[in-house]
C-alpha cells in the first residue's frame, strides 16, 4: 500500500542513491575497505526504513461512505465523547469518511482516510504517518541522519587530505579542493544541508515520543493540561517503538469483494487502542443512549426494514488491573 505521492518517495530514493554512489566511487576508494562497508550498511538501513514507511498501512479506519443521508445527517449532529484517565475527549465525525474517528485519529486531506494515531502526512514518504508506521519513520529519520553524519565526515577528510596533499596555504584551501575533489565539495554541501534539516526534525519527534504526541496534537495544543495517554518516559518510548505492530484494519481484498458491506463496518472494537494499557473494551448494541462511544453502522437493509436504526459501538471501560501514568 502506497500513498498518492509515491512518486516523490522514488525521487528521495533516487536522489539518496545517487549521493550514496559519488561517495562510493570518488571518496570510498581512497580509503580503507571499512569505511565503505559502514556506509554501505547505513546505505541499507536507510532505504529499507524508507521503504517501509512508504508501502505500511499508517491505520487508516474503515469508512462507512454506504450510509443513507439521513443517518449521515443525525449522525452528524450527534455528540459522542469518552474519558480516558479522568479527562474527557470528544469524538469527531468524520463528514468524509461517515464515522466517529477514534481518539488521536484525523482525516488526512491528501490521502482521503482518517488515520489511527495520526501524525503528519509526509511528502517526502508520499505516505500518511500514523499508527502502524510512525517507528519506521523514526528509524528512517534517524539512519538518514547517521548517514548524513558519515558520509558528511569521512569527505570532509578526504577533501582536507587532498587540498593539503602539496602543502597549500591556508588561503588556497577551497580553490584546492574545488579542483581537486569537486564531487567531495558537492557531497559535502548536499548532506549538510539534508543533516540541517533532518536534525532538529529528529530532535523535534525525540521529544514527541517521550511526551507520548503527535505533531497534530502537537500543532493544535491537545492536552497541554494533562495528556491522558501519557505512560512515563520509558513507556512512552516502548510504546512507540517496540509494541507489536497490529493487523491493518483495512482490507483491500473485502474491498473488491463487498464493497458495501466493508464500508458500513465503520469503527470496531479496537477503536480506543491507545489507552489499551488502561482500558478494556466490550461491545453492545446503541439503544439510543448518549452514553459511551458510537460508530454509526446501520444494520443490513434486510434487518431494518419499518424498524428503527440501529448502531454498534464500543464503550470502554475503565481497567483496575492497570493504569496510565
Amino acid at each position: 500500500m502506497v500513498g498518492p505521492d509515491f512518486g516523490v518517495t522514488v525521487f528521495a530514493a533516487t536522489l539518496t542513491t545517487g549521493t550514496c554512489v559519488t561517495f562510493w566511487v570518488f571518496v570510498c576508494t581512497s580509503l580503507p575497505v571499512p569505511a565503505f562497508v559502514v556506509g554501505a550498511v547505513l546505505f541499507l538501513m536507510t532505504m529499507g526504513f524508507l521503504v517501509l514507511t512508504a508501502t505500511t498501512d499508517p491505520g487508516i479506519v474503515p469508512s462507512n461512505r454506504g450510509m443513507e443521508q439521513a443517518e449521515i445527517d443525525a449522525c452528524a449532529q450527534a455528540q459522542r465523547t469518552v474519558e480516558i484517565n479522568g479527562v474527557t475527549i470528544q469524538l469527531k465525525w468524520c463528514r468524509t469518511c461517515h464515522i466517529f474517528r477514534p481518539p488521536r485519529a484525523a482525516h488526512c486531506s491528501e490521502c482521503n482516510v482518517c488515520v489511527e494515531r495520526f501524525d503528519h502526512h509526509c511528502p517526502w514518504m508520499g505516505q500518511c504517518i500514523g499508527r502502524r508506521n510512525y517507528r519506521f519513520f523514526l528509524g528512517f529519520v534517524n539512519s538518514c541522519c547517521l548517514l548524513c553524519s558519515y558520509t558528511l565526515g569521512l569527505t570532509c577528510v578526504f577533501i582536507y587530505r587532498v587540498a593539503t596533499m602539496d602543502g597549500v596555504k591556508h588561503g588556497d584551501f577551497f580553490s584546492h579542493a574545488m579542483a581537486r575533489a569537486p564531487a567531495g565539495v558537492a557531497i559535502v554541501a548536499f548532506c549538510a544541508l539534508i543533516l540541517l534539516c533532518v536534525g532538529p526534525l529528529a530532535c523535534y519527534h525525540y521529544s514527541l515520543v517521550c511526551s507520548n504526541k503527535t505533531t497534530s496534537e502537537e500543532i493544535k495544543e491537545l492536552y497541554t493540561q494533562s495528556n491522558p495517554f501519557d505512560r512515563g518516559v520509558c513507556g512512552n518510548c516502548n510504546e512507540a517503538c517496540c509494541v507489536a505492530i497490529e493487523a491493518p484494519r483495512l482490507q483491500p481484498r473485502a474491498l473488491v469483494t463487498e464493497p458495501l458491506e466493508t464500508g458500513r463496518e465503520g469503527l470496531i472494537d479496537a477503536s480506543l487502542r491507545d489507552a489499551n494499557a488502561g482500558f478494556t473494551s466490550t461491545s453492545e448494541s446503541y439503544d439510543g443512549s448518549p452514553d459511551g462511544l458510537e460508530a454509526c453502522s446501520p444494520e443490513p437493509d434486510e434487518e431494518r426494514d419499518d424498524a428503527p436504526a440501529r448502531h454498534a459501538f464500543t464503550r470502554v471501560v475503565p481497567s483496575e488491573s492497570k493504569g496510565i501514568n
